[in-house]
């Protein structure tokens, strides 16, 4: 894992990109959920994620807390609303369950989707150089 990419060292030498992409994920959710907050709403809620994310998920990087939102969103009993609550509840589910396949010296969803992400553009790009 690429140090540079994870939260702690965004939150120290790059905290302005950190506070961008906390936006953005916030307001991806808000778009998967069918929710229109206002910018007002959207600024104050990436101010308290980012503050989480650097207090308890330090180690983890941005990809991987896109995927524990979307995770929580579509498959959480918890996942109708974006708020701090929630957001903690995907985050640890995600967590443990990252850290029990690392015990386990297996793949983590996160790991296999990306595995998956990459395997699908490389048959896309094959595809477009047989034509």
């Amino acid at each position: 894992m690429d140090k540079q990419r994870q939260i702690w060292y965004r939150f120290t030498n790059d905290r302005e990109q950190l506070n961008v992409d906390c936006v953005d994920i916030l307001s991806k959710c808000y778009l998967m959920l069918g929710q229109k907050p206002d910018t007002e709403q959207i600024v104050m809620m990436s101010k308290l994620l980012v503050d989480d994310l650097s207090r308890y998920y330090g180690s983890m990087e941005m990809e991987e807390v896109m995927f524990a939102f979307e995770q929580g969103i579509r498959h959480s009993d918890s996942g109708g609303f974006v708020n701090v609550r929630n957001w903690n509840i995907w985050l640890k589910e995600y967590k443990a369950k990252a850290n029990l396949k690392r015990q386990q010296r297996q793949l983590t969803d996160y790991q296999k989707d990306r595995e998956g992400q990459r395997l699908i553009n490389e048959t896309i790009n094959k595809a477009k150089r047989l034509k």
